[in-house]
C-alpha cells in the first residue's frame, strides 16, 4: 500500500504468488531483493516518506510509522 507502483514490488508478489500456488519455499531472499521491496529497508526514501505524508521526517520515525501501519493493517 505504501508504493503501489514500485515495479520490483509487483514482481515479487506476482512469483510469491507463484511459489505459494506450488507450494514452494519464498524465503530466504536476496538482500538486493529486500532493499528494492521491503518498505522497512526503504524508510530513508523521499518517495516512501511522500507516500505516507511524511516528507523531512527523519529515518527511524518514517521506519516507526511503517511498523505502525502493518501493526494496524
Amino acid at each position: 500500500t505504501i508504493e503501489p507502483d514500485n515495479a520490483a514490488l509487483q514482481l515479487r508478489v506476482d512469483e510469491i504468488t507463484k511459489k505459494r500456488a506450488k507450494g514452494e519455499a519464498t524465503v530466504p531472499s536476496r538482500l538486493q531483493l529486500e532493499l528494492d521491496t521491503n518498505p522497512f529497508l526503504r524508510a530513508h526514501l523521499d518517495k516512501v516518506k511522500s507516500a505516507i505524508g511524511m516528507e523531512g521526517a527523519e529515518n527511524a520515525d518514517v521506519f516507526a510509522e511503517i511498523r505502525h501501519r502493518k501493526d494496524t493493517f
